[in-house]
């Protein structure tokens, strides 16, 4: 399957609400990166005892590893452990579930304050939305888009305040993994972050979502090797 780019994944006309009572968390990600090219583009990493670089976005803890395999590599989840459809996900016994309150962020020097979603491709996606279900993650939306020699699915989970979309093909390839692919992150002035970024970024433009805009963060370019977008804020509803 060939990876569906940014500007196909913005392409949802979804919109969700922060889901409180979710048995899942989303803790920490694993970056195949080295700190200094998240740095540059206006991440604040931090050093912590005994441990490898890593960058607070909202619940989320990112873990650069720039020795160990690019992009995403694994995924530690409160409620969930061991491999899911090929996707690794670990354990996380220093990351206190109870404590998520605490590590909310400060805003970072490019304004962005949470992950929205965390984007996975499969070339199979009954196979690999069959893997979470049995792990006890069960879709809250799915939704088709394209022509119907192309047609794609898009299968929406909550990892706690954290939205998982699946992303592939809608009638099944080949044998093909499913990968930890990019990020869409949230800045609640978008204009500013597009600002602070200069042309490590696409210009700011209306995203799908009646009321929202996004940018893309040029991440080959500055030696990032997971997709970054980055979108202004979910519009809040009465």
């Amino acid at each position: 399957m060939t990876l569906i780019e940014l500007k196909e994944y913005e392409k949802t006309d979804v919109q969700f609400l922060f889901v409180a009572n979710s048995n899942f968390q989303l803790l920490q990600l694993t970056i195949g990166d080295n700190e200094e090219t998240w740095s540059s583009a206006g991440f604040d990493v931090m050093e912590l005892p005994n441990s490898k670089p890593v960058c607070q976005v909202g619940s989320v803890q990112l873990l650069f590893d720039s020795t160990g395999q690019q992009g995403i590599s694994r995924a530690a989840v409160h409620g969930v452990s061991g491999v899911i459809d090929s996707l690794k996900f670990d354990t996380a016994p220093s990351l206190a579930f109870s404590n998520i309150d605490a590590w909310l962020p400060s805003v970072h020097p490019n304004g962005v304050t949470r992950i929205d979603h965390l984007v996975v491709t499969t070339a199979d996606c009954d196979r690999t939305t069959r893997a979470f279900e049995s792990n006890g993650i069960h879709p809250r939306r799915v939704r088709t888009f394209g022509n119907d020699e192309d047609k794609m699915r898009q299968t929406f989970f909550w990892l706690g305040d954290v939205i998982l979309e699946l992303v592939g093909p809608d009638q099944s390839e080949t044998n093909g993994n499913a990968l930890f692919w990019g990020l869409a992150l949230i800045s609640d002035n978008l204009q500013a972050t597009a600002d602070y970024l200069g042309e490590k970024c696409t210009p700011v433009k209306s995203a799908v979502q009646p009321g929202r805009k996004i940018t893309t963060i040029k991440t080959r370019e500055i030696g990032i090797t997971t997709s970054l977008a980055v979108m202004s804020a979910h519009l809040k509803t009465s």
